[in-house]
């Protein structure tokens, strides 16, 4: 991984500090300062009463704080057309669940030919209504109602099929005020059934010409769909707008006869500087496909053209070349800290520079003193700086790491090509935190270009709806790691990773090795944390080896043993293989690609017996080792760095000059 993972709480300290890290992470310094000045406050009645109770912490009880204290009152606009029940309907419960004062309600009529139906319209209470005469569309209807809106308001557009919830407009207003330039604000869509309809809009994957709703179908309280992001869009059923927002970028374009205005607003908004934010707890049903068909017509057919006459370019023309034609790639990690995924990630850097391509490692950690990287570092003291500068470059921009995730996303959105590569399906990390799984898999986005190192991982990534992510394993230098001349290969010594990380699963490594009793071998470490070597027994730690001193081990350890429960890869074993040492692993998912079992090594179970059961089968059985060091030999063979930037070039060349889809309607 390039990260380290993050240990499971040991007391309620623990998980305090790491609550406060998220809290500072996600909603701001001054909401942290909120919750550490209330938190004495949350067990008593007084903090119920304040929403400091069992809603402590949560965006309700910060945004009812907020909106008692800053809220404004706004204007809704719902175009309507034909029987005006949906529209009263929804005009209703917009007042039935705001403040008296705080939310004026304009209903449009876009020209409904029965007579009827507008009388009823004109003869109810508490709306204000317009009655247009020439049916143009919903983005005529509302620029109608964003017309005779107060100038000083923010407008809420809503389509007349919902349904508005209690607090669903503070929960909107105080996401919209939570950053000086968000511009639109959309809520969680629900179907009457509860499922979600929309949680914001991205481009559908089967079908470009069209846009799909993130989380359709699932369950309202699906948690990855209760994290606040930004999106790229929001649909027209109900976008908060901020005046602000209205003034510099303009209004709905009514050349869109039906369909794409909302999207359309969405994207000048981001090209103009001001993002599009998805508001989980804000809620209304929407009764989608009651007032229009489910079949396009002409008019949206008409509007789907003329949106990709005008947006093609913006999706699919983008530039990431170098004034030469060379490919422009920045990594963003989290840190530049010792392990195998900083490592790979610098060694794809190093070899697409020896290629000519302009490579960096943008980081919020400083140039590495471990890694001989040969090529720019940038380093940022948070992610909003760094998502700041990075979003004028023109490159390919990869994330690394889930929580480079969405700033790589959000400094893409305008200019580059956001790329994943998943080095894990993090979720493994936090074995006892449900809450980061769920912000690691929010991370994996749609928008993203996927890559990963392994089949497993490709798998995991394809059951999360990720369609088809490019497999770029490690490779390995053979210069470095390789048989070296004059070097024995001891009879007794058994060599290992020595890592505290729990899913190294360390401690079997230690307890397979006390288990072959009094007359068991060496048992030489290596790595970055001394202080695991076993105080018994014949053991030494070789500390932060160079490439060349691990090579050194490799060719001289009689066995190489790797326990993991869990890897992305696991590299180790592959390296070791290199070097002709037989190797003992267990099945640590990553490593299926290339181990196999009385192939090219022994794979027991993870249980001590059986561990050191295929160490002791390897120590007393010579000529085992040799068979499974030649096969093992041939295996790494097949990861010669060289083959691997092959393939690296080859997935970037490919999404650097991206088939245009299909944009033929109908």
């Amino acid at each position: 991984m390039s990260r380290p993972p993050h240990p499971p709480s040991a007391n309620k300290l623990a998980d305090l500090a790491r609550r406060a890290k998220l809290t500072y992470q996600y909603q701001g310094p001054r909401e942290l300062a909120v919750r550490l000045a209330t938190f004495p406050l949350r067990p008593t009645p007084l903090g119920a009463r304040l929403g400091y109770g069992s809603r402590y912490g949560t965006m309700e009880a910060a945004a009812r704080r907020w909106y008692r204290k800053h809220g404004r009152p706004v204007t809704a606009v719902i175009p309507t057309y034909g029987d005006p029940g949906l529209a009263l309907q929804a005009a209703r419960s917009v007042k039935r669940t705001t403040r008296r004062g705080m939310c004026r309600v304009i209903v449009v009529d876009d020209a409904t030919p029965d007579p009827a139906h507008v009388a009823r319209l004109r003869a109810a209470q508490g709306v204000e209504v317009i009655v247009l005469q020439t049916n143009s569309g919903f983005a005529a209807a509302a620029n109608a109602g964003l017309a005779r809106a107060p100038r000083d308001q923010d407008v809420v557009v809503l389509n007349s099929d919902v349904v508005a919830r209690p607090g669903w407009l503070e929960r909107l207003q105080y996401l919209a005020y939570r950053e000086e330039r968000i511009g639109i604000v959309g809520p969680k869509l629900l179907y009457p059934d509860q499922r979600i309809q929309s949680a914001g809009s991205y481009r559908n994957l089967d079908a470009p010409e069209w846009f799909d709703h993130r989380y359709r179908f699932r369950d309202a309280a699906d948690p990855q769909a209760n994290i606040r992001l930004p999106v790229l869009g929001t649909t027209g059923a109900c976008m908060y707008l901020r005046r602000e927002f209205l003034d510099d970028v303009g209004t709905f374009d009514e050349a869109y006869g039906m369909a794409y205005e909302d999207m359309d607003l969405c994207l000048r908004g981001w090209e103009a500087g001001w993002a599009t934010v998805y508001s989980p707890r804000a809620t209304l049903l929407h009764l989608e496909s009651q007032t229009r068909p489910t079949v396009p017509g002409p008019r949206e057919l008409d509007s789907q053209r003329r949106f990709w006459s005008r947006w093609r370019p913006w999706f699919d023309e983008r530039d990431v070349r170098t004034p030469d034609g060379a490919l422009r790639v920045i990594y963003v990690t989290e840190d530049t800290g010792v392990g195998g995924g900083h490592r790979d990630i610098f060694e794809h850097v190093n070899r697409l520079r020896e290629r000519g391509h302009d490579a960096q490692v943008w980081s919020l950690g400083g140039r590495p003193d471990w890694f001989e990287l040969d090529a720019p570092v940038r380093s940022f003291d948070g992610y909003k700086e760094l998502a700041d500068a990075l979003e004028g470059e023109r490159a390919i921009k990869v994330a690394t790491w889930w929580n480079t995730g969405h700033p790589v996303w959000r400094a893409a959105v305008r200019h580059g090509i956001a790329v994943f590569f998943v080095q894990d399906v993090e979720t493994s990390y936090y074995p006892h935190d449900e809450t980061m799984r769920h912000h690691v898999l929010a991370s994996y986005r749609q928008e993203f270009r996927y890559m990963t190192i392994s089949g497993y991982n490709a798998e995991r990534l394809r059951e999360l709806g990720v369609p088809d992510p490019a497999l770029i394993p490690p490779g390995i230098d053979l210069e470095t790691f390789r048989p070296l001349d004059g070097v024995p290969r001891r009879e007794d010594m058994l060599l290992a990773l020595g890592r505290s990380n729990p899913l190294k699963n360390f401690p079997l490594t230690v307890d397979a090795w006390q288990a072959l009793g009094a007359d068991r071998p060496e048992l030489t470490l290596f790595g970055i944390e001394p202080e695991v070597t076993p105080a018994a027994g014949r053991t030494r730690y070789v500390e932060r080896p160079s490439d060349g001193g691990v090579n050194q081990l490799f060719n001289e350890c009689t066995v190489f043993l790797q326990t993991s429960t869990h890897e992305g890869f696991c590299l180790p074993p592959l390296e070791a293989m290199a070097t002709g040492a037989a190797v003992v692993c267990t099945d640590a998912h990553g490593n299926r690609d290339f181990c196999v079992d009385g192939e090219n090594c022994l794979i027991p179970e993870g249980d001590v017996a059986s561990v050191s059961g295929a160490v002791r089968r390897l120590f007393e059985d010579p000529a085992l080792r040799a068979r499974l060091g030649e096969k093992g030999l041939k295996t790494a063979a097949e990861y010669a760095w060289e083959r691997r930037i092959d393939e690296l070039e080859r997935f970037y060349e490919g999404i650097a000059v991206r088939p245009l889809p299909s944009i033929q309607p109908g």
